[in-house]
């Protein structure tokens, strides 16, 4: 099997990324028109029980699979490449099962007594066999990162998320056309016949579900693409020699010690969507009752007291947060890239050669997420305009938020990036501490501002600035100890990047005020973005960023 380098591999995982975020915001966005903010409540309230138990089932298979195949490679052992695959599969099939179960069984309680918003919970049935599917996706997925094959995973993306775009769009307008069409039946079938509620309204929670299940019915559209790519490649390389019940053993103990303190890791890193959803409902029920004239506008609209937290809260998250992970998703694979390499020179104890594999991954993380972090936080609302043309009212309750989210990521993209090599480096107990650390300091925040009735979910998002700012500061010093990253080598590369994406979120906002009201949002948003990203190229440029050496070491 051919293997890739970093540049290459990152440039396979990078395309596929990009395709696989052009398919999610061809289906976030019209989802949240479709939705609304009420509508987008729901859909955020059913991932927010789903990713914690997600993180702690899947997150940390990739990485540990990847790291252990890629040790495997280097003994040159078929078997042992091919027994890491077969013992990964039947260890992680058993928990997928008893995660799916577990969300299953925490569906109704969570919507009752944590959430209070019962109405999610179709949503949150809807997306549980997920889990058990994205558990043997990363088996496969890790398997051949860790043989520096990138083409698997990048494929499988892809497909998921174009089979997320058709099913998930399609069956949520599905069920919004049953109830326009037919409201009486829809009524009827759903058991609200006779209440004092409208089959459009009633629709909203069923349509989130509906949106919810495409998302599951994707994931196993990637799966099933998987097993046959996985056939074929297999099907000359696969060893025919059966591991002992001691090598077995032994295959699953390395598993599980890189896949449980990586999990438990992001396990806390998802906890803090579920902070959000229980400390912002209930801070914006405080504020009601203390400060209801806050959310006059909302009330104005037509929004009644009893909907403005699920409201809110899904105006955050289905718009906001949509636009603020786009740029993380697509640097974490540089990270995910570097790992074998990584990993591989920690194995032969060349201490040289993992210092540039973190300085690499850590300079190209910075070079694309800086200039993208600043130019959402400079364009916040232009930006949520065009995306969102139809949601006026989301939009002013979260555009604030959004831009201080947009200086939360290149903290975020770092600390992601960070993770990955501490990980290579035998160290993935250090994450799990840091992101400790952050969920504790995001806890506080929220718990401090959200019930600021000046703030609200703006409240939410500077405490996600702090927590990020925190985790990355403590994982660049973690670094220094443990990977041979040198922050003085680091922070002096990347002033220019600094400066070039200080210039670049400033010439978006002047060409943004000189062309809008000639021009309209969308064509001024996507020209004044297209502008300040030809700045930081000119800039990056001419300041020789990216140096002929820094090249070649990223492409070995």
């Amino acid at each position: 099997m051919k293997k890739q380098g970093f540049l290459y591999g990152s440039a396979v995982l990078m395309i596929s990324a990009v395709l696989v975020k052009i398919t999610g915001a061809l289906f976030k966005i019209p989802l949240a028109n479709m939705l609304g903010g009420t509508g987008m409540g729901y859909f955020s309230s059913a991932y927010s029980i789903f990713m914690p138990v997600y993180a702690v089932s899947v997150t940390g298979l990739p990485t540990a699979v990847a790291r252990t195949s890629a040790a495997a490679c280097i003994t040159g052992r078929e078997e042992d490449c091919t027994a890491v695959k077969r013992e990964a599969m039947r260890l992680f099939a058993l928990v997928g099962a008893a995660a799916m179960l577990v969300i299953l069984l925490a569906a109704y309680p969570f919507c009752k007594y944590i959430s209070k918003d019962i109405y999610a919970l179709p949503a949150v049935a809807a997306i549980a066999p997920s889990v058990m599917a994205g558990c043997l996706v990363s088996v496969y997925r890790g398997y051949y990162e860790g043989m520096r094959n990138m083409y698997p995973t990048a494929l499988s993306q892809l497909v998921e998320g174009v089979a997320r775009l058709v099913m998930g769009l399609a069956l949520c307008k599905l069920c919004l056309f049953a109830a326009e069409k037919y409201p009486e039946k829809f009524l009827r079938i759903i058991g609200c016949e006779g209440k004092n509620i409208s089959a459009e309204a009633a629709a909203v929670p069923y349509s989130a579900a509906a949106a919810v299940l495409g998302i599951t019915l994707s994931s196993f559209a990637g799966l099933f693409y998987l097993m046959k790519a996985d056939a074929r490649l297999s099907e000359k390389n696969v060893s025919k020699v059966k591991p002992s019940k001691s090598d077995r053993d032994r295959i699953t103990g390395e598993l599980l010690k890189i896949a449980l303190p990586a999990a438990i890791g992001a396990l806390v890193t998802n906890l803090t969507s579920l902070i959000d959803l229980v400390t912002i409902m209930q801070s914006l029920r405080t504020i009601i009752g203390k400060s209801p004239w806050v959310f006059a506008g909302l009330l104005g609209a037509g929004v009644s007291y009893a909907q403005i937290p699920n409201f809110v809260y899904g105006s955050f998250t289905g718009l906001a947060v949509t636009v603020f992970n786009l740029v993380p998703s697509l640097t974490n694979m540089f990270g995910k890239s570097m790992l074998p390499a990584a990993a591989a020179a920690k194995a032969s104890g060349d201490e040289k050669r993992l210092g540039e594999c973190a300085y690499g991954a850590m300079l190209a993380s910075s070079i694309a997420a800086v200039p993208a972090g600043l130019g959402i936080a400079a364009m916040a609302e232009p930006i949520l305009s065009t995306l969102f043309s139809g949601k006026t009212l989301e939009i002013s309750v979260c555009a604030d938020a959004m831009a201080i989210l947009g200086l939360a990521v290149p903290f975020l993209c770092l600390s992601s990036a960070a993770f990955s090599l501490l990980q290579a480096a035998d160290r993935a107990d250090i994450p799990v501490k840091l992101m400790g650390i952050g969920a504790a300091v995001k806890l506080a925040g929220n718990l401090i501002l959200t019930p600021v009735g000046s703030l609200g979910v703006t409240g939410a998002a500077i405490s996600t600035l702090i927590c990020y700012g925190v985790i990355c500061i403590a994982s660049l010093a973690e670094l220094k100890k443990y990977a041979g990253f040198c922050p003085g080598k680091f922070f002096t590369s990347i002033i220019a990047v600094i400066v070039g994406g200080v210039l670049c979120a400033a010439g978006a906002v002047i060409m943004y005020d000189l062309i809008c009201g000639r021009l309209g949002t969308p064509v001024s948003t996507v020209l004044s973005c297209g502008f300040g990203a030809l700045i930081y190229i000119i800039v990056t440029y001419f300041s020789g960023i990216i140096s002929k050496s820094t090249l070649k070491m990223l492409i070995s």
